[in-house]
C-alpha cells in the first residue's frame, strides 16, 4: 500500500469562513495567485469573491455585510433603480464603448 501527500490551495473567507470548497463544485489550486485568479473572476450568473483594499478576501455570498464589502471593492452602490448606479469621487472614467 502507497500513500502520496498532496497540498494545494483553498480560499477562505476572511467575513464569515466559508470556504471555496464547501460547494459541491469548489476546486483546489496549485497556488494562490491561481485561486485568486479563478475566484475573482465572474463565470455566468456566478458572482466572483472580491480582495479589498486592505487585502481581505471576500466571498460571494449576498447579504448585507458580504455587499457592504463589495461596495468598497468596486466602487458602486446600488440606489434607486435596478440599474442605476453612484460612483465614488475620483472614479477614473470607464473607456468609450467601441
Amino acid at each position: 500500500m502507497s500513500f502520496t501527500t498532496i497540498t494545494c490551495v483553498i480560499a477562505i473567507c476572511d467575513l464569515c469562513g466559508r470556504r471555496n470548497t464547501d460547494s459541491g463544485y469548489g476546486m483546489h489550486y496549485d497556488t494562490a495567485y491561481d485561486a485568486l485568479a479563478d475566484l475573482t473572476t465572474a463565470y455566468d450568473d456566478t458572482p466572483a469573491w472580491a480582495v479589498t483594499a486592505d487585502g481581505r478576501l471576500i466571498c460571494h455570498r449576498r447579504d448585507q455585510a458580504h455587499e457592504e464589502l463589495r461596495i468598497t471593492v468596486h466602487g458602486w452602490h446600488p440606489t434607486g433603480g435596478a440599474m442605476a448606479c453612484t460612483f465614488t469621487p475620483g472614479t477614473p472614467p470607464l473607456p468609450a464603448h467601441p
